[in-house]
């Protein structure tokens, strides 16, 4: 089978090829196959024998509990379904539907053995795909379970955007900031918000918006590490905690999201594409002293920052560190690699900078001020 390269595009970009060299997955999948469905087809049904995984060429997916309910999730270009399928005798506990016209390449699993056998990298996206499947599928059975037994459940899951609430949060949350803080680990939080979202949904109604929720999730959960947490915190917000994870680390997690969410189109289950939406974000490390308030607080304050500073940028608040950082106008020149230098070297550096004043708020700039300055930064 010759790839095309509209196809090699295609998954260059793919969560389960990202990393891998094209030499390598083009040869591995020489010997895969397309099938085609039609709008409306049924790819998988639950409990279904599948052999196979099948990766988004073109048009788009829907994930259903039932054949006629509306979508949980919808699955577009690159985006893979039936990967549960890997995991011995698992089958999918969901209906995968064509919601356009759609043309897949089918992997068999023999074939995506052999890639993770001789690709460290393919092995990692595989279990960050399977990551992001299990989590959300374990708290649906759980809920599921305790309704069939007549329990009164606690919901944990948005309904919307498939991720965790603020009630699961808050929870989680703190346990996971206590149990860093005991075993003297660095975290992070980070929130981040749609940009100007009002008037997306003005413009786009609800279905518009609805959708540009639900692919900011995934597009959240697809560049975040299996060990992230992530939930919608309230309305067009959401939160995400970093465990074994510095202030440079976190800021440079919020830029990869933040490029990665501008750069995606908004499709909505007709198939019709709307323009992408941009986010800004705000971060904070745990101090010793932390609890869940008081460190959302600092991350709240960054975020409001960057949406005050115009949006599409990430802002941080750490004001230990930020006495041997360079002012904004510098930073707004050096390359991520050159502001995570010098966040790690803060501790060392700053008894010989206490003449500079605390800025306790710095950024990661949007792309408009980068390119302004001529250098656009990049992780």
């Amino acid at each position: 089978m010759i790839l095309s390269p509209d196809i090699f595009k295609v998954l260059e970009t793919a969560p389960l090829f990202q990393g891998v060299p094209s030499k390598l997955f083009a040869h591995n999948i020489s010997e895969s196959n397309f099938r085609t469905l039609s709008a409306g087809q049924i790819l998988l049904s639950p409990g279904e024998v599948n052999r196979a995984i099948y990766v988004i060429i073109s048009g788009r997916l829907n994930i259903q509990l039932n054949p006629n309910d509306e979508p949980v999730a919808v699955l577009g270009n690159g985006e893979c379904a039936g990967e549960m399928s890997v995991l011995g005798d698992a089958h999918d506990f969901t209906y995968v539907v064509a919601a356009t016209d759609c043309e897949l390449l089918v992997i068999e699993h023999d074939i995506l053995w052999e890639l993770i056998d001789i690709s460290h990298q393919a092995a990692h996206n595989m279990l960050n795909v399977l990551s992001t499947r299990i989590r959300p599928d374990n708290s649906s059975m759980a809920e599921n379970l305790e309704q069939h037994h007549g329990f009164a459940s606690v919901a944990v899951v948005d309904e919307l955007t498939g991720l965790y609430n603020r009630q699961w949060m808050e929870e989680k949350f703190g346990r996971h900031l206590n149990r860093d803080i005991s075993n003297k680990k660095s975290s992070c939080i980070m929130l981040l918000g749609i940009d100007k979202f009002k008037e997306f949904s003005d413009k786009y109604g609800q279905l518009g918006s609805e959708q540009a929720l639900r692919d900011t999730a995934h597009t959240m959960l697809a560049c975040l590490r299996p060990d992230d947490q992530a939930g919608r915190f309230v309305g067009d917000q959401f939160a995400v905690f970093m465990t074994n994870t510095s202030l440079a680390d976190g800021c440079i997690a919020a830029e990869r999201l933040r490029t990665a969410v501008s750069g995606s189109m908004i499709v909505l289950p007709s198939g019709d594409a709307l323009p992408p939406v941009t986010i800004s974000s705000g971060v904070s490390m745990a101090n010793p002293d932390d609890t869940l308030a008081s460190l959302l607080a600092r991350a709240d304050e960054a975020f409001h920052e960057a949406v005050k500073s115009g949006g599409n940028c990430v802002k941080w608040y750490e004001a230990d560190q930020t006495q041997s950082l360079a002012t904004a106008d510098t930073l707004a020149n050096d390359s991520i690699s050159a502001i995570t230098d010098a966040l790690a070297s803060s501790d060392t550096d700053a008894s010989e900078n206490t003449a500079l004043p605390p800025k306790p708020f710095m950024s990661l700039w949007s792309d408009a001020h980068a390119n302004k300055n001529g250098n656009k930064s990049r992780v």
